[in-house]
């Protein structure tokens, strides 16, 4: 059997060298370190700063790309904002011109004195769910002239139903908003002209094409030179696999809070 020793010497090299190598590297480290070596300080600022330019504009880029997101973002946020208020502020004026209209019909209840010339006031005997569903019992009828077909009203412009049948000493009114009825009706800034059918309770549903810009807020209103109010959207519906979407708004009093009602007579 053969043998291989590492002789005395072979040990000193390797060491020899090793230790050469680490010198070599401590001196230049040390060198670079106080600046002996500034004359590599080009080359290597040629090399780094392209590439610390091209890191600074990056992060100023994706920097401004988030400003513009969060400007847009703002902005959208802002424009809603003055929206929703632009439509609380209306059904404020709505509310208050009713009180005000409610309050003059309350003065003149005793002699039933007309609020117009084609106006007729009259008392809520029965409301939806007390009365047939859907409908209003009123205290005014044959007496006072009212038709089959004549228009209520919850104030002067906010519309709600017409009289089905009358009787002798009161009326049954049905409202608009009973389910499966169809009326035509105009919505939204851009005066659609559509279809709207009755869900119940004072609440109507449209449907449209996507993209018609109806938005929350936007008033329905009878395709009328008076444009009698009839409902604010509520609800808009979409789905990405339907090119329609489903519009949902209800009327702007509670059905079931009603004490008086106008009747138009034509």
């Amino acid at each position: 059997m053969m043998m291989v020793y590492l002789s005395k010497n072979n040990k000193k090299n390797n060491f020899k060298k090793n230790g050469t190598i680490f010198l070599f590297f401590l001196l230049l480290f040390l060198l670079f370190f106080f600046g002996k070596l500034s004359f590599l300080n080009k080359p290597l600022s040629f090399i780094v700063k392209p590439i610390s330019n091209l890191k600074t504009n990056s992060s100023e880029l994706v920097s401004d790309f988030f400003s513009f997101l969060d400007s847009k973002e703002n902005l959208l946020r802002e424009n809603k904002l003055l929206k929703d208020n632009l439509s609380k502020n209306e059904l404020i004026l709505i509310n208050k011109k009713l009180i005000l209209q409610e309050n003059l019909a309350l003065k003149k209840m005793l002699g039933r004195t007309e609020l117009e010339s084609n106006l007729i006031l009259a008392n809520v005997i029965l409301k939806p769910g007390l009365s047939i569903y859907n409908s209003l019992i009123i205290d005014v009828g044959l007496e006072n002239e009212i038709k089959k077909g004549d228009k209520v009203f919850a104030g002067e412009d906010i519309i709600i139903g017409e009289i089905e049948e009358v009787f002798k000493k009161s009326s049954k009114v049905r409202l608009y908003s009973f389910p499966k009825d169809k009326i035509e009706v105009v919505i939204g800034f851009n005066k659609i002209l559509t279809i709207a059918e009755g869900k119940g309770d004072g609440v109507f549903e449209i449907r449209l094409p996507q993209g018609t810009n109806i938005e929350r807020g936007d008033f329905v209103t009878f395709p009328e030179e008076n444009l009698n109010v009839l409902g604010v959207v509520e609800e808009i519906i979409m789905n990405p696999e339907d090119p329609f979407e489903t519009i949902l708004f209800k009327s702007p009093v509670n059905i079931f809070e009603l004490r008086w009602v106008q009747i138009r007579q034509e």
